[in-house]
């Protein structure tokens, strides 16, 4: 049954997830009166609320039926939501056991064998299906994609049920947002091939990528970290509140890396393509990464493609992997051994030294979705992206996202490394202004040094509030239409 085509369907439901603010809320309620925001009851993410937000804004707790006392979920009391055909096609989606990881102990302790999380799972399915019965929603808005377990299983069903839904998605460009649709085309992207308009914020972001890593670095990645053995261990120990199980091991991992590090001089003189892995658990890698989420099976895939064809393979470490909290199920203490096991020539680059020149020497780069294969473009080189990437739309020789096992990847890598690296680079800028006025946010680029984490959410949440106006206006429409039908 198709919900979202049922005549009295009208409510517009919104996920915000860990962006909820009350004045949020009440800004897009404000743009569409029919707005309903949902959440979840078994893992929330609200951070604050005021008492105005709630008496202006409606909420719904989409899981709340099987949310129990003490922490536990267990199977609705309802006896409706019995839909075999979407409980079966949501269940079977790969991605949710990984997703478990995202769960804090404490949650993954109480239902700790595979049947508690398979009813888990089941109760969460049930649970979405009663409240789109109930609400039948015409549009359902995430504001990004869900990579909680809740969420995540509520979207799907969504999509099961033929409900149209909205994801705002990363785009190249971080002050600006894609917007990714299931069951309608209301934002679709300028078709390849467009004739593109210069846009002077676009120009100075590409000046940016292209010119030194001093400039091109991440904002968000200049964080002042301690110099020294001590001083690295102090801060790792901080931000991972002391943990033994995260201390310890993660502190062993990161000397272990050290120590197989080769120096640039090692592989510079051969020909090499770079991975560079990915700080986990992340939306980026899962559940962007697919099947790649485990990034293991990327590096095993990528050195049977380039060894054949006298590539080496260099492997670089994200530095946050040691700054920030560290989780030993995704980076296990033989991790990078397991890694060495895959073959020969394969080589780990020290993670202190400057990522551009390793780029520029390389006839590759490689990721499951980072930003580092627009940076590789720009420079003139091939990219090859495991995941959902941001280069949403881009079509070109050098870029390879699509392959169906090494040999295929290997011939798409020696058509992709021939190409001019002149050619590349225009490629990817016109690529970059066609699709510019496809994304949603700030209306003009302050600047890397000048960005912030205030700006950078500000922009978001401008995005957000640009989609939810242009979908009041279309659903307004259709409400105007269904009663012109039925007068």
């Amino acid at each position: 049954m198709n919900m979202a085509s049922t005549a009295s369907a009208a409510t517009v439901l919104v996920y915000l997830g860990a962006n909820a603010s009350p004045d949020l809320e009440v800004r897009l309620a404000a743009l569409c009166p029919d707005t309903k925001f949902i959440e979840s009851a078994v893992y929330p993410e609200r951070t604050g609320d005021s008492p105005v937000a709630a008496r202006h804004v409606a909420r719904i707790q989409v899981d709340a039926s099987v949310a129990r006392v003490g922490g536990r979920v267990g199977l609705p009391t309802v006896s409706d939501g019995h839909d075999l055909a979407v409980i079966n096609q949501v269940l079977d989606d790969k991605l949710i056991p990984l997703l478990w990881t995202r769960f804090g102990g404490k949650f993954r302790w109480r239902h700790l064998n595979e049947v508690k999380r398979f009813e888990v799972a089941c109760a969460l399915v049930k649970a979405a299906l009663s409240v789109c019965r109930q609400e039948r929603p015409r549009k359902v808005i995430f504001a990004y994609e869900p990579h909680m377990v809740p969420m995540y299983l509520f979207k799907k069903v969504c999509e099961a049920l033929g409900i149209e839904t909205v994801t705002l998605v990363v785009s190249p460009f971080n002050w600006r947002l894609f917007v990714d649709e299931v069951g309608s085309s209301s934002f679709a992207l300028p078709p390849q091939g467009a004739s593109a308009q210069t846009h002077a914020s676009v120009v100075r972001f590409i000046d940016e990528k292209r010119s030194d890593y001093s400039v091109a670095k991440p904002f968000y990645e200049n964080r002042k970290i301690r110099k020294g053995a001590l001083g690295r261990l102090l801060h790792f120990g901080k931000v991972n509140r002391w943990a033994p199980h995260r201390v310890v091991p993660g502190w062993r991992l990161r000397n272990r890396y050290a120590e197989l590090t080769s120096p640039r001089s090692s592989f510079e003189r051969k020909p090499f393509v770079c991975l560079f892995l990915q700080f986990q658990p992340e939306q980026t890698t899962l559940p962007d990464g697919g099947v790649f989420a485990h990034q293991l099976l990327a590096i095993q895939l990528l050195h049977a493609a380039v060894a054949p064809l006298g590539l080496a393979l260099v492997i670089r470490e994200h530095p946050a992997t040691f700054e920030y909290a560290f989780d030993a199920k995704w980076r296990p203490g033989d991790f990078y051994d397991t890694i060495r096991g895959f073959g020969p020539d394969i080589h780990f680059d020290e993670m202190s030294a400057e990522p551009y020149s390793l780029i520029r020497a390389a006839r590759a780069v490689c990721a499951i979705t980072g930003t580092v294969l627009l940076e590789g473009l720009l420079q003139g080189r091939a990219a090859i992206a495991f995941g959902k990437h941001p280069l949403k739309g881009l079509k070109m020789p050098a870029f390879v996202d699509q392959f169906d096992d090494e040999v295929d990847l290997r011939e798409k890598l020696r058509l992709a490394m021939t190409q001019p690296q002149p050619e590349v680079i225009v490629q990817a800028e016109a690529y970059l202004h066609r699709v510019y006025p496809g994304t949603f946010g700030a209306s003009e680029y302050v600047g890397n040094a000048n960005m912030t984490l205030d700006l950078l959410r500000q922009a978001r949440n401008q995005a957000l509030c640009d989609v939810v106006g242009q979908l009041a206006k279309c659903v307004d429409t259709a409400k105007s239409t269904e009663r012109a039908c039925k007068s």
